[in-house]
């Protein structure tokens, strides 16, 4: 059975502490998968969660001195219980108070995957890169720096672009799939990661190609989806994403998958 197949019949619960900005698509997108969602923030009730949850989402996205401490606390609680973690460090390069959180939390904190565009994991090596907010920078040389990230935190690192970075298990695919329309649309980077924690099946150090398999599926799924008829513009793409990701079969995603092993 594929990790696609076993996501369907296990339907794992999937806790995401997440920014405000993208739950309700998080959540949708991790039912169209057939995965089990559940937006739970307080440190209370996460022991509960986390002994059954299949991952945990932590994503940075809306940080403040409000939450900060809960963030620290739910993932020493998930690395007790075992329980892997996926970190979106979300805008880290855009100020020294992310900057300073992401540091902390990932001395304090042992993750799974960590996952961002370039000029995120850049500044998670390079603490004196800046960035305006989300965005990533096209002219980066994301290998060198998935290369150099792995080395630094020795957990998987999944960078996100026109074509997305694999590294793990001391190897590194560049992934091809997906479509400039998700670009257009609020959340959909931080739903990957979501959906990466939908493959991890309460394994702390997944393989190589579960990753591949999990970034190549929500980008395949946005490729079907922006090459339908009825999609004009981001409005109607969101939905067709949906509907897409809950459609995608394994046969189809050998068919369309575009993957290359960097030496």
């Amino acid at each position: 059975m594929n990790n696609l197949e076993k996501l369907r019949n296990e339907n794992p619960l999937i806790v995401c502490y997440t920014n405000d900005v993208v739950k309700n698509f998080t959540a949708n997108g991790l039912l169209s998968i057939g995965a089990s969602p559940a937006m739970s923030e307080a440190p209370e009730e996460a022991r509960d969660f986390y002994k059954v949850a299949g991952g945990l989402l932590i994503n940075i996205g809306t940080l403040t001195h409000n939450n900060e401490d809960d963030l620290i606390k739910i993932g020493k609680i998930a690395n007790e219980l075992e329980t892997p973690i996926v970190f979106d460090p979300v805008a880290v390069g855009a100020s020294q108070y992310r900057k300073d959180f992401c540091k902390r939390f990932l001395d304090e904190v042992d993750v799974s995957v960590i996952k961002g565009n370039a000029s995120e994991i850049l500044t998670l090596v390079d603490s004196n890169t800046t960035m305006k907010g989300t965005d990533g920078d096209s002219e980066l040389n994301v290998l060198d720096i998935a290369n150099d990230a792995y080395k630094k935190y020795q957990t998987a690192i999944v960078i996100t672009g026109e074509h997305d970075i694999v590294m793990q298990d001391n190897k590194m695919t560049k992934l091809s799939n997906g479509s400039s329309m998700s670009a257009k649309i609020t959340g959909a980077g931080c739903l990957l990661g979501g959906i990466i924690a939908s493959f991890l099946f309460r394994n702390t150090k997944p393989k190589h190609e579960t990753l591949v398999e999990a970034v190549s599926f929500y980008n395949i799924a946005g490729e079907i989806a922006a090459s339908e008829d009825k999609v004009k513009g981001p409005g109607s793409f969101l939905p067709e994403l949906l509907d897409q990701m809950y459609l995608l079969d394994y046969k189809t995603y050998e068919k369309y998958v575009k993957k290359e092993e960097v030496d």
